[in-house]
């Protein structure tokens, strides 16, 4: 009987400690904003084109666009502390200019939001769904008019400097 007993014992302790455990995650996007700071350059794009058939299913149109930025110029975003971000283009040889437009921006169910501080009227734009992965994170955006049977589908991969 003893020995039944402690046994329930340890299970329920040991149950109590996994909850207490899960409960000390993150919570919301405080990993991945911290894990963003930093320079970051566009090394990839994609572009789909989608249009909806007779039946109102979407049907890729053509070749998808892609362009490497491997080696060239290219643009990118800059993450800085206290949740603000800029703009910036990137030569060729690795130097950084930042844009004039300063952001605030947050993560949210996986997606990225930026506000234009110039602008805060114009409100949260969603720049699209991010994954981030070590020192690559990637940005999928669609961009459709509400009547429109066309849309775009955007894949941009940036690599941390």
């Amino acid at each position: 009987m003893k020995k039944t007993l402690f046994s329930l014992v340890t299970v329920a302790l040991m149950a109590v400690v996994c909850v207490g455990f899960s409960a000390c995650g993150s919570d919301g996007d405080g990993d991945s904003s911290s894990s963003l700071e930093g320079v970051w350059k566009r090394v990839y794009k994609k572009t789909t084109i989608y249009e909806k058939n007779s039946s109102g299913q979407w049907v890729q149109q053509g070749q998808p666009e892609e362009k490497s930025y491997e080696g060239k110029e290219s643009d990118g975003i800059q993450f800085l502390p206290n949740k603000r971000a800029v703009e910036v283009d990137i030569e060729a040889d690795g130097t950084v200019t930042p844009d004039d437009d300063i952001f605030e921006y947050k993560i949210e169910n996986g997606k990225l939001y930026m506000l234009e501080l110039d602008h805060p009227e114009d409100g949260w734009e969603d720049f699209g769904t991010i994954n981030i992965s070590g020192n690559t994170f990637e940005l999928t955006s669609e961009d459709q008019k509400s009547s429109s049977s066309r849309k775009e589908v955007k894949l941009k991969r940036y690599r941390k400097m």
